[in-house]
């Protein structure tokens, strides 16, 4: 395409594409509490008389943006990565039988080995299970295998999801912010301006137009987009110098100094002396452009970023891209500058810009602030009436008709007054019913009383109408009181649960599209990568509690691989982590986990954290429980044997206090036998010293008789001894 050609493309798309998007202005407006007050005018007016209080903005609808936002955050970004080219995954394929056939063969090896060392010993040959453990060695292969291509590709994204440059969590925030207030949300991934890194870029909805492809949510499919950036000359040179001759850039000096240029836009504000703004004092304001803070003049000049999409002769898809700065400064790019094309399908190119549109069936997009916007003006004027009632409200008291007071308590209207005042105080209330021109049938109703006083049913029926109105309001934006914090005491578990469920199923739609979105932006990195990190990537993964992972990824790895990126929905996450908080406790009270797994699981930072520290904690119980399974097994075995023993001892001891029984009874008997003869023995020693005795005695007295007695049978008797 020739110059004049591009130029004439920029300058058709600038003019048929870019408008004032005045009512997506209005959806950002009334999430940052900004609207056109003039609207609510007649009532602070109220029909000349004033009112003391005003119209005040009391956020309703961005609690539950934020809400929204904030649960999605919470949700960590699980990307798995997976070659869809067809050469990757033969190569991948190959590479997978080759370790396939790798730790078989050292398998085998090991096992061969062992069976020739057996036979030498005259032992068991060969292992009859080897086929079984073969088979096993490739499922488990096949079920954790990980190629080089996939690896390289995954370090990426999780580098690029760590990387303070790319900020990918506080970019996903302004997408979902972007999604939920306009309906439509615009990304862009390309090289920083120093082309090292990734840079990923949230685009303003307010200044993105797009020629919507009517067939596509996705902003990719897109025929033609203008990216408008209202710049200074500073950031116009910093970002574009590289492209520019040094004859444009003087153009571009030219163009941010020129007061008459019509492309220029002149913000001030003026600054009161508390340092709050009292808004734009120019006509004309930017669009999507906050208000500056400073009481001077910003010189900024409208830079248009375009693309388009072309068709060659040969059904070839190309993007053309080209720049205006101001009106009359562009830049050229050469044709498919920064475009990536696909292995497989290469005739094939989009836009550069990212994103989705949240449509119905008009092609309109969709915002959830703009649909509670009514429900936004209510408030607020329930808010009013609520405070009006509060600062009109007075107190109770008397009417009294001073041409009715009697004359006779002083000599003017004001004397007359006080004095009736002061008796009214004392609990006397005068009146004069002959008093001149008194009409007597007014004396019951000339000093009846008045209340001012704030009725509690008029302030209770605008707080029920203020209930009813968020109550509303949630209903539409799928954000109950339950995801609110609002829970109360007297609140059922079960019902509890069921509008926590109801609630997520209502704002599934658009945590969907920013899972969509989310791919796509990885996608994206991942395409980008390829010029970027053209010569290989070596970074640092954080993996949590101190630990990090250094990796490289070859340029062979993923520089010709077609990729598609795998998340695990929020909503999805969000459930599943309900599910644990709820087994968890039951999987302690049945002894499978330590109590203190409780909390290392609900403070996990993440589903795959809380899921590890659950399923270590499992094992390690499972470990603990198989190690007290067997020491009860052991205990078991031991008590049986003790018991054997034990019975065994018993026996023995019964033997033994039998034997001993048998023992005493002989002892018994010994003793008595002892006994017997130790009697028996006296009793003859007795006898036989008795016998002695009387013997010796009979031959004492034999002898004496001998000598005493000449016996003639002395001889006799002494031959008896």
């Amino acid at each position: 395409m020739k110059e004049e050609e591009s130029i004439k493309a920029i300058d058709t798309a600038i003019n048929e594409l870019v408008y004032d998007k005045l009512t997506l202005q209005k959806a950002y407006n009334y999430y940052n509490g900004k609207r056109d007050m003039r609207q609510f005018q007649y009532l602070e007016e109220n029909y000349g008389i004033g009112s003391p209080t005003s119209v005040k903005f009391t956020p309703l609808v961005r609690k539950h943006i934020d809400a929204i936002v904030g649960e999605y955050l919470d949700t960590a970004v699980l990307p798995k990565i997976t070659c869809k080219d067809k050469a990757t995954i033969s190569a991948i394929s190959t590479e997978k039988d080759t370790l396939i056939q790798k730790s078989s063969f050292e398998f085998l090896k090991e096992k061969l080995l062992e069976s020739i060392e057996n036979i030498n010993n005259n032992k068991e040959g060969i292992d009859p299970y080897i086929q079984d453990k073969l088979q096993k060695l490739q499922d488990e292969i096949e079920d954790g295998f990980v190629s080089s291509y996939e690896m390289a590709a995954q370090n990426i994204v999780d580098y690029v999801l760590q990387s303070k440059e790319a900020d990918f969590a506080n970019k996903r925030k302004d997408l979902l912010l972007d999604l939920l207030i306009g309906g439509n949300s615009f990304f862009q991934v390309k090289p920083c301006l120093s082309g090292t890194n990734i840079d990923i870029e949230i685009l303003n909805p307010l200044n993105t137009f797009l020629d919507k492809n009517p067939n596509s949510a996705y902003v990719k499919d897109s025929y033609r987009c203008v990216i408008r950036r209202w710049l200074t000359k500073t950031q116009i040179l910093n970002q574009y110098g590289s492209e520019l001759s040094k004859e444009d850039r003087e153009k571009v000096e030219a163009i941010c100094e020129s007061a008459s240029n019509q492309s220029l836009y002149y913000v001030r504000a003026t600054v009161n002396t508390d340092n709050t703004s009292t808004g734009l004092d120019n006509k004309e304001i930017i669009p999507g452009f906050p208000d500056a803070k400073t009481n001077v003049y910003r010189k900024l000049a409208p830079v248009y970023e375009v693309e388009w999409i072309e068709v060659d002769k040969d059904f070839v898809m190309h993007r053309h891209s080209g720049i205006r700065i101001g009106t009359e400064l562009y830049i050229i790019r050469p044709v498919d500058d920064g475009v990536i094309r696909s292995q497989d399908n290469p005739s094939v190119c989009t836009l550069s810009v990212g994103g989705v549109f949240f449509s119905t069936k008009t092609y309109e997009n969709y915002s959830l602030v703009l649909a509670c916007a009514d429900l936004q003006d209510t408030y607020d004027i329930l808010f009013f009436f609520r405070d009006s009632l509060i600062a009109n409200s007075g107190t109770t008291g008397d009417w009294c008709d001073i041409s009715k007071l009697p004359a006779f308590l002083g000599a003017d209207e004001a004397e007359r007054l006080a004095k009736w005042i002061a008796y009214k105080k004392g609990g006397v209330a005068i009146l004069d019913s002959s008093q001149e021109g008194r009409d007597s049938s007014l004396n019951n109703t000339i000093y009846s009383g008045f209340d001012d006083t704030l009725k509690a049913s008029a302030i209770q029926g605008i707080e029920i109408a203020i209930q009813r109105t968020e109550e509303t309001c949630s209903s539409i934006t799928g954000v109950f009181r339950e995801r609110l914090n609002g829970i109360n005491a007297r609140d059922a578990v079960t019902n509890i649960k069921v509008g926590t469920q109801n609630s997520f199923i209502v704002t599934r739609q658009f945590t969907f599209q920013m899972d969509l979105m989310t791919i796509e932006m990885l996608s994206n990195c991942l395409n980008i990568g390829k010029i970027v990190y053209k010569d290989g990537l070596t970074g640092i993964i954080i993996l949590g509690d101190h630990r990090q992972k250094i990796f490289t990824a070859l340029p062979e790895h993923f520089t010709h691989t077609d990729y598609d990126v795998h998340i695990v929905s929020g909503a999805e996450i969000a459930k599943d982590i309900e599910t644990i908080k709820t087994i968890v406790p039951q999987l302690i009270q049945a002894g499978a986990l330590d109590p203190e797994i409780l909390i290392d699981s609900l403070t996990a930072k993440s589903l795959t954290e809380m899921k590890m520290k659950i399923r270590n904690g499992l094992k390690a119980k499972k470990k603990e429980n198989d190690v007290l399974k067997q020491l009860q097994e052991q205990t078991i075995q031991l008590q049986e044997q003790l018991k054997q023993a034990s019975a065994e001892i018993n026996k023995l001891n019964a033997e033994v206090e039998a034997n001993d029984k048998a023992q005493i009874e002989l002892e018994k008997e010994k003793l008595k036998l002892e006994n017997e003869v130790n009697w028996f023995k006296a009793r003859t020693d007795r006898d036989y010293k008795q016998s002695t005795i009387e013997i010796e005695k009979k031959r004492t007295d034999v002898e004496v008789m001998q000598i005493y007695d000449n016996n003639p049978f002395n001889n006799k008797i002494k031959n008896y001894k």
